[in-house]
């Protein structure tokens, strides 16, 4: 007979190596940040297009480029580099002189870091509006044959996605009515 424990850790613990394997995976394809995708490298990517909700990396890995595409979507990522490396500078410089405000000795409100804040909000809205002129670029590059692989690898990690939730909601629901009712074993 399996205990209550295990109904509970079992799944949870599954769930766990599915999201780890998952991570693995697209971070092993894309190479994790600026690291490579396939020979030639799509460095500056970090991991993926954060304003499209999705990895990137791991589905332009299943839409077989060739040579040539691949040396395409590597151009479109090293022209957005040196932007790139000065938005992130820009960005650690506000988060530094937030935490230098909050750490100091004397008070501090609001309206001390709104200078900071509308800083990175204005970066955040120009990395994001730049990503997607990227994926738009790059989406250009790709047959009508790739889009279609892409779009079934989305449903396949959207479908992977759902089945965790799903995992760790009744795993959740497990948890709660296993305090709530008395042992048996």
């Amino acid at each position: 007979m399996v205990s209550k424990f295990s109904r509970g850790i079992v799944p949870a613990v599954l769930a766990i190596i599915l999201v780890a394997a998952v991570a693995h995976v697209a971070s092993s394809n894309s190479g994790g940040m600026g690291g490579h995708m396939g020979h030639r490298g799509f460095h500056g990517m970090h991991g993926g297009m954060d304003a499209l909700g999705m990895p990137l990396p791991l589905l332009l890995r299943t839409a077989n480029l060739t040579d040539a595409q691949k040396q395409q979507i590597h151009t479109i990522f090293e022209n957005r580099r040196a932007s790139r490396k000065a938005e992130y500078q820009q960005l650690k410089a506000a988060k530094e002189a937030i935490a230098a405000k909050f750490t100091s000795t004397g008070s501090v409100a609001a309206s001390d870091l709104s200078v900071q804040v509308t800083t990175m909000t204005q970066i955040h809205d120009q990395m994001m509006n730049e990503q997607i002129q990227d994926a738009i670029a790059i989406r250009n590059v790709l047959t009508p044959a790739q889009l279609a692989q892409i779009s079934a690898t989305k449903a396949k990690l959207d479908s992977i996605h759902a089945e965790m939730k799903a995992l760790w909601a009744q795993s959740g629901s497990a948890s709660t009515s296993d305090s709530t009712s008395t042992p048996t074993e």
